[in-house]
């Protein structure tokens, strides 16, 4: 298992810093790079070798339906919440995305994505994720998201629930450039927005590559994983 974290707008320019490393490999940055293509090559050959890869962003991976919207829901409404999703496409975390699945789906194109854990841990090749700033803090490193991620699995996958997920940006709220989104207040145990009220914009950008997604999680939030540093 390959776990990867981008960190939006980390280098001069705009650039995005990504790292990661594998589960048997204590080493921080153990895989790293700053370029599109870096990226593209290192999960191309661990889907290859047969690996699992989780890819954290720490930017918000889920937006509100506009309110002029109404509900739109998946799977009925699949590409409808697509096109919803399209303007974010361009965002800083969210262009290096599309660019990466957009390359696998022209040179390996039966990879599927999920933002699901439970989905992604029984039938998928890549794992989207949000890797979302601990209470206080206003970043995300890579080797501490890897680490947290590599702690809340087991518990995760034991219990059959998704880690508790940090609530996203206001509807139209947008971070500066380069910066963090702050931390949001957890929900309630088990919470999940209501059917019809969310965009998935990483499962969106999956089906706009041609990649297989479950039209299910479109209107569901990305998985997302605190990132602390014990």
């Amino acid at each position: 298992m390959l776990v990867i974290t981008m960190e939006t707008g980390s280098l001069p320019g705009g650039r995005t810093r990504w790292a990661g490393r594998r589960h048997d490999d204590d080493r921080p940055d153990a895989s790293s790079g700053a370029s599109s293509a870096e990226l593209f090559d290192a999960v191309f050959h661990a889907l290859h070798d047969g690996e699992q890869v989780a890819l954290g962003f720490d930017c918000a991976l889920t937006m509100p339906v506009p309110q002029d919207q109404g509900r739109a829901s998946a799977p009925a409404d699949a590409d409808v919440l697509v096109t919803l999703a399209e303007p974010a496409a361009s965002r800083p975390g969210l262009a290096e995305l599309g660019h990466l699945l957009g390359e696998l789906g022209t040179w390996r194109p039966w990879t599927t994505v999920s933002t699901s854990l439970a989905r992604w841990k029984a039938n998928t090749s890549i794992l989207v994720w949000q890797a979302v700033p601990a209470p206080g803090a206003s970043a995300v490193t890579a080797s501490a998201a890897a680490d947290s991620f590599f702690r809340q699995l087991p518990a995760a996958s034991a219990r059959k629930t998704e880690p508790a997920a940090a609530a996203d940006p206001a509807a139209g709220a947008q971070p500066a450039a380069g910066a963090e989104p702050a931390a949001g207040p957890q929900p309630a145990a088990g919470a999940q927005p209501a059917a019809g009220t969310v965009v998935n914009l990483a499962a969106a950008a999956a089906r706009r590559a041609g990649l297989f997604v479950d039209p299910a999680e479109l209107d569901r939030p990305t998985v997302s994983i605190t990132v602390t540093g014990a």
